[in-house]
């Protein structure tokens, strides 16, 4: 079964003799699936079969989770005999065998997560881990660290008919700071018991690292998707929990937005990715962060420039966060 992704013009055609694999990625990745395409620039074929016996090669790393080998243009990526995945640099081609069907679906999907990466910043476009909604003419990016409460407030905001995703945690911005839309999946760690969220069909990521988490693909919310949003008004916001009392929206001097756009773009903490694909484990590997860091700290720049910036301060009541949210969005859209 075959399935072909364009994100931005670089086509990712995905291949397997697991079909569930597919199915899955498919729906994860819904808003970027193309029929078919006559240019492919990257292979990534899945097989859900016992890992081939590795050649004769010295590891160039040996990290926690897997060995990292390199021979010629092809890297070895071997997860402790339960997973392989073979990355041909030169045919611009990705295998991964297991046994396992999650582990398939977990290297596949951050995989794809880590080339698009690579690809959309050669492209001048770079990722930002921040939930992204709009409503009306204004674009609100909410950048808050994992378990930050991302999904939570989204779900709140979709309450109101008027709100659009652009994503649920990674937009994507361009040189000259606009906001591009990301639609991919919900994570939530507990399955929705009320609001707009609980009414969707929930799926269990099965993660080797981490506890598993419940997704949901926003193909069921397609009349919510913004497609629009490229002229609109920009609020630009770093999200803060509070153990308690009252939340709190402010305005701030755009310096003060600085430090969570270094950790949220610039770094890309929180952004799903696989470093051992692409990084040497040599100097070489200095000069590849150079020049992406210069990329994101230039779309960073812009964004920055183009925005209203916030510090927001999210107490726990969650309806209340997202009225905060809101109302200001009716206040930028009426001024």
């Amino acid at each position: 079964m075959q399935l072909y992704l364009n994100f931005h013009n670089h086509i990712i055609l995905v291949s397997s003799n697991e079909e569930a694999t597919i199915r899955k990625l498919q729906e994860e990745f819904h808003y970027f699936v193309r029929a078919e395409a006559s240019i492919v620039q990257t292979n990534i074929e899945i097989f859900k079969e016992i890992p081939p016996v590795l050649p004769s090669m010295v590891a160039v790393k040996i990290l926690e989770t897997c060995s990292i080998y390199k021979i010629g243009p092809s890297r070895y990526i071997d997860y402790r005999g339960e997973a392989l995945t073979i990355w041909d640099k030169q045919e611009e081609s990705v295998r991964i065998y297991s046994l396992d069907v999650d582990r398939l679906y977990e290297i596949a999907f951050l995989a794809i997560h880590s080339i698009l990466g690579q690809e959309l910043e050669k492209k001048g476009i770079c990722r930002v881990h921040a939930l992204g909604v709009s409503l009306g003419k204004v674009n609100s990016l909410v950048m808050l660290p994992s378990k930050g409460g991302k999904s939570t407030l989204l779900s709140y905001l979709l309450e109101n008919p008027e709100v659009k995703i652009l994503s649920d945690d990674m937009p994507l911005i361009d040189l000259t700071g606009r906001i591009h839309i990301f639609p991919s999946k919900i994570s939530v760690d507990k399955k929705p018991e009320d609001g707009a969220l609980a009414k969707l069909n929930w799926t269990e990521f099965v993660r080797t690292q981490y506890p598993p988490k419940w997704t949901a693909g926003l193909s069921q919310l397609k009349n919510r998707i913004e497609t629009n949003n490229l002229h609109h008004k920009n609020l630009l916001i770093a999200g803060f929990r509070l153990s308690k009392g009252q939340s709190i929206l402010t305005p701030v001097p755009k310096w003060k937005i600085i430090g969570p756009v270094f950790e949220h773009m610039i770094m890309g903490v929180g952004l799903p990715q696989v470093i051992e694909m692409f990084l040497n484990f040599n100097w070489t590997d200095i000069l590849k962060l150079i020049y992406h860091s210069i990329i994101r700290s230039f779309c960073a720049f812009q964004m920055i420039r183009r925005a209203k910036c916030y510090h927001f301060y999210l107490g726990p009541d969650r309806a209340y966060n997202a009225q905060l949210l809101l109302d200001q969005m009716y206040d930028q859209q009426n001024s």
